[in-house]
């Protein structure tokens, strides 16, 4: 039976995911849409819950400490990054100043009290798409909980630390920025990834095998559907739902669909599409840096590289999906493998499949 945890449609997915955020970024609006592709950081909590369950499941040792190797050095190293810029040329950012404290507990994943120009708040660590960091961190540590209290009912201790942790967190809310910031239906959407991956688990490949096509048509009717909801339906009565309905469950689905068709044969083997998968942690990270460095410095010589126009949102995503793939190949992946050698059981990534 094929290995369950590594699959190439995941990371056509996290491909999709990570160029949907970036897309979103650039604040671009296709003609009678609004801006879509947060919904990338729905998918992304999903496939994170599909990939914790699985690792858990069949090979838990050194866990966390092979998490922290995983996320922690390019967050520090983009964050350290932009601070440094930010103290440098100040006249580049609107809202990122931040003093040393804040720098210092966005580095801990703890997010901080931003109050924009307006007068409003916002609660994020200083690399702002750092904010679901927090959350990732947040699920290691409960499924690591969990590890200790049981290896063998780890992952569903952990899923129960994550919920008491979210109720808390609503009971709280008005009184705590912390508790406020992590009263979000987004937590549901890690335990809709364990149960994607035992859901998978549990098909056969025969069975597998004989809904190829439903599942095929599953996982584009979810990928539209996100699109529709957040393109075309922004106004309408949906927004009001809870993001886990709105954007977890297709993001959900479309993981289910995505596995399934993997299980069945039809893994995805384009090199090319698979790599910026590889590489997507690292988009979501730099894209701020791409993005803003075109809009804001290239853009003052050439208005055509705005990038909420086609053509600067073009350039924009398409630097972005380059910087990040270079990065990846030349920093990122050669760097883990020697810290999980190193420091994380002797043994390099090998959690995500080779192309074929």
């Amino acid at each position: 039976m094929r290995n369950l945890s590594k699959l190439n449609n995941l990371q056509v997915l996290r491909a999709f995911a990570a160029t949907c955020v970036v897309l979103c970024h650039t604040h671009y609006t296709f003609p009678g849409m609004h801006i879509f592709g947060s919904f990338g950081v729905d998918i992304f909590f999903v496939i994170s819950g599909y990939i914790m369950a699985s690792i858990l499941d069949r090979n838990p040792a050194f866990f966390l400490r092979r998490r922290i190797l995983r996320i922690v050095p390019p967050y520090w190293f983009f964050t350290i990054l932009l601070f440094l810029v930010d103290v440098a040329f100040p006249q580049l950012f609107h809202t990122t100043h931040v003093s040393g404290m804040e720098f210092v507990k966005s580095l801990l994943f703890i997010p901080c009290t931003k109050i924009l120009p307006g007068g409003a708040k916002l609660v994020e660590p200083l690399l702002g798409v750092g904010w679901t960091l927090s959350f990732e961190m947040l699920f290691y540590i409960s499924l690591s909980a969990g590890l200790f209290i049981s290896r063998r009912r780890a992952v569903w201790i952990g899923a129960a630390i994550v919920l008491s942790v979210l109720l808390a967190s609503f009971l709280f809310a008005t009184s705590s920025d912390i508790a406020g910031f992590f009263a979000r239906s987004v937590m549901f959407e890690f335990i809709f990834g364990i149960l994607a991956y035992y859901f998978c688990k549990a098909v056969t490949p025969m069975t597998a095998r004989r809904f190829r096509i439903p599942a095929l048509a599953l996982c584009v009717a979810c990928a539209t559907s996100l699109i529709c909801f957040e393109g075309l339906l922004h106004q309408a009565n949906l927004v009001s739902l809870p993001r886990a309905l709105l954007f977890g469950l297709p993001s959900w689905l479309l993981v289910i669909g995505a596995t399934t068709l993997s299980k069945a044969g039809w893994d995805t083997n384009i090199a090319s599409i698979v790599l910026v998968g590889d590489a997507s942690y690292v988009l979501y990270l730099l894209q701020f840096f791409s993005l803003y460095g075109i809009d804001r410095i290239l853009a003052v010589r050439w208005s055509w590289l705005k990038i909420s126009t086609p053509s600067g949102a073009i350039v924009g995503i398409s630097a972005s999906i380059l910087a990040a793939v270079a990065f990846h190949l030349a920093a990122e992946r050669p760097t883990l493998n020697r810290l999980l050698r190193r420091f994380g059981g002797n043994r390099p990534a090998t959690e995500l499949a080779p192309v074929s």
